[in-house]
């Protein structure tokens, strides 16, 4: 079957929203006419998190499973989710949704005029915020993306947006090279696709924050603002493919 849309949602630890999450990606897709898949990937859960998903799985052959025992980080548990798709088009996304998966609707056009990468974003014309982080975590999610147009790609206006879809080709060339998975990895795969010279975009969404994050901003801010650099110094020593 030649699949048109992959969705791949990262979880760890996620019991308590599980079901309302797996349920808002699958009633969408359900819907649609042509070939899809979700795939769930458990990123070594120590909670009921696997259980539900095997539970919620058999609702669809549409739905494929990946899982391992260790936690590796939402990067990886991407990545593994992306070598398992087959889709012609690969979208990642969070179990929250904060930005709904009807959205991808608007991504479609992107790639039918060329684009190889759509990014979600909430800095451009046409976005929307329905309800706003906290301003901590809204000013150092500013700053990082600030940080990301200096060392990355100054093109970018919302690096952290976790809304993000690629053409087949495209996703190969990108996390067959990645080699972080924190909260840098957005910036690599940024980094990757400037590198590879390939064409993006950026959608504007309608987001909307939902509590529950796993983001620990002590911890995860210092590892992304190294993670920058070491991008960086990964491309200088030829890391890169």
């Amino acid at each position: 079957m030649n699949i048109k849309l992959s969705v791949i949602v990262p979880c760890f630890n996620e019991e308590s929203r599980f079901g309302e999450g797996f349920n808002h990606y699958f009633n969408y897709l359900k819907k649609q006419k042509y070939p899809w898949e979700l795939i769930l990937v458990n990123d070594g859960s120590k909670d009921r998190t696997l259980d539900l998903i095997k539970q919620y799985a058999k609702a669809s052959k549409n739905i494929k499973i990946v899982t391992y025992s260790k936690n590796r980080g939402k990067g990886y548990a991407i990545c593994q989710g992306i070598k398992a798709a087959r889709g012609q088009h690969i979208l990642f996304s969070d179990l929250d949704h904060s930005v709904s998966i009807d959205t991808v609707e608007s991504l479609f056009p992107y790639f039918e005029k060329g684009f190889e990468v759509v990014i979600g974003s909430r800095r451009v014309k046409g976005a929307k915020i329905l309800i706003h982080q906290s301003w901590l975590r809204e000013t150092l999610g500013r700053g990082f993306t600030f940080l990301v147009r200096i060392f990355i790609n100054w093109n970018i206006q919302d690096a952290t947006c976790g809304f993000k879809a690629f053409t087949k080709e495209a996703s190969r060339k990108i996390f067959n090279s990645v080699l972080i998975y924190d909260w840098a990895f957005d910036a690599e795969v940024l980094y990757l696709a400037k590198k590879y010279h390939l064409k993006i975009a950026q959608a504007p969404v309608v987001w909307r924050d939902v509590r529950g994050t796993k983001v620990s901003l002590k911890k995860d801010i210092l590892r992304s603002l190294l993670g920058l650099l070491k991008i960086r110094l990964n491309d200088l020593r030829s890391r890169y493919l």
